[in-house]
């Protein structure tokens, strides 16, 4: 049962990664990184402390990228050309 259930958790994985791009596609794979490879850790149990390291330094390229996300200016937001608040 379990083997379904991750199956099925990475192939929601691999949607969400593809239906994104650029920052947000590098926000989307840190963040699923070590929640994807944690089963791993069934596998090889040496590998545990890898897996951890990599899920760390997942989360901290997905907090890079969404604050970037976050403090670029949207592109959206100046398709009128206007400049002014009021």
């Amino acid at each position: 049962m379990n083997v379904f259930f991750y199956g099925y958790l990475y192939w929601v994985g691999f949607w969400l990664i593809r239906g994104t791009a650029g920052l947000e596609r590098l926000f989307m794979v840190g963040w699923f990184a070590g929640f994807l490879l944690s089963p791993l850790h069934v596998l090889g149990p040496k590998w545990a402390v890898a897996i951890k390291h990599i899920g760390a330094f997942g989360l901290a390229v997905a907090l890079l990228a969404a604050l970037s996300l976050l403090l670029d200016p949207s592109e959206e937001a100046d398709a009128n050309d206007r400049t002014d608040i009021a």
